[in-house]
């Protein structure tokens, strides 16, 4: 037990598979942690929505967490669905002491369905809140908890500030919209207030993906337990979750299943392509030759291909390739960069040799497609 990292997870159940106790313990495995848990909730659900609750009595949950105690001590914890006033209360008492503590608010899930009550909600405001590290909510929930509609960006900003006098420490709040087709999150820490962090991304389906909230935060939680700051560690989980978004098969539909399947695709495989997806995420502006993502995943490039071919039908040039465009795309939609000052940003040697890359994958030159889409 001495090398292991652990991360301690209090949440609700999925039978999907897709959020909960279950994608937690598959997310921290996957970035190198050790994940132990509490369950608060069982669910009965399906993809299209939940069928039935059953919580967990608060005394069971306050004993799993202390029977982890007792032998573990975690080096974080994301404490995410919890639908009982009762439990809130109790496990204020048991979370004290505890270090990055990450807080996952859902009061709604992607489908749109409400989880927890008013009641449950002013618990975390007065029992959980003022212990957290970072709150990690969505747009829709930041209104319940602010009481004010948000729809700019100077909306995101002002209600972030107003959850940090709440007590958290900080707050990542997802889903707002910036621009056409562009989706922005917005980071703020009581450190830093006149600095906030600003991620966006191209407005593609996979941000409403079952699950995604869910994962940023145990995510959070992992890189935070591995020694990270706390902002590298939200900038570290945003780049996993948003890899996995742009092309991940382990938070897609059935219909990737059945391609999984089809294509004879292992565990394996998976687990290699999505390494692969957060090394583009994380290397994508220095690297773009696929011998030095092939050395990273101790592969050769051949075998890499394969994997992709099977995976996505594409290969790693290709992926690189795409990936790179969306960020360029969202660079260009989303800041006043010159074209000649986002060729440097992106690793390019000159305007020029940005531009061929830009018009071989787009068919029009930088300029053309940042004036199409802004009319």
């Amino acid at each position: 037990m001495k090398n292991i990292v652990p991360i301690l997870s209090i949440t609700g159940s999925d039978s999907t598979g897709g959020s909960g106790i279950q994608a937690d313990v598959k997310t921290i495995f996957s970035l190198g942690g050790y994940a132990v848990t509490a369950l608060t909730t069982i669910t009965a659900q399906n993809s299209k929505h939940i069928l039935s609750f059953e919580n967990i009595s608060a005394d069971l949950v306050v004993s799993q967490v202390k029977a982890v105690l007792e032998e573990i001590r975690p080096k974080a914890v994301k404490i995410g669905l919890v639908r009982d006033y009762k439990t809130v209360k109790a496990l204020s008492n048991e979370i004290i002491g505890l270090r990055h503590i990450v807080v996952d608010a859902g009061f709604f899930n992607s489908r749109g369905e409400r989880l927890i009550g008013q009641e449950v909600i002013n618990a975390f405001k007065e029992y959980i809140f003022h212990n957290t590290e970072i709150l990690i909510i969505k747009i829709k929930d930041a209104e319940i908890l602010t009481g004010g509609n948000i729809i700019s960006v100077q909306d995101m900003q002002s209600a972030a500030l107003k959850i940090l006098e709440m007590g958290v420490g900080a707050v990542l709040l997802q889903g707002g919209h910036s621009a056409e087709g562009i989706v922005t999150d917005i980071f703020i820490s009581n450190d830093e207030k006149k600095s906030p962090l600003f991620f966006t991304s191209p407005d593609t389906a996979g941000w409403n993906f079952h699950g995604v909230a869910g994962n940023l935060s145990s995510a959070t939680a992992t890189f935070l337990a591995k020694g990270e700051t706390l902002k590298n560690a939200v900038v570290k989980a945003h780049e996993y979750i948003r890899s996995l978004i742009v092309y991940s098969v382990a938070l897609d539909s059935a219909n990737i299943i059945r391609h999984i399947h089809d294509h004879n695709v292992s565990s394996r495989h998976v687990e290699i392509y999505n390494k692969l997806m957060s090394l583009v995420a994380e290397y994508y502006m220095k690297a773009k030759d696929v011998n030095f993502y092939a050395e990273k995943l101790n592969i050769t490039p051949r075998y890499l291909s394969q994997i992709t071919q099977k995976i996505v039908d594409k290969s790693p040039k290709k992926l690189i390739g795409d990936y790179m465009m969306k960020e360029i795309e969202d660079t260009l939609l989303s800041t006043s960069l010159t074209v000649q000052e986002a060729a440097y940003k992106f690793g390019f040697s000159s305007q020029a040799a940005f531009c061929k890359f830009f018009k071989a994958q787009k068919g029009i030159s930088p300029k053309e497609f940042r004036t199409l889409k802004k009319i």
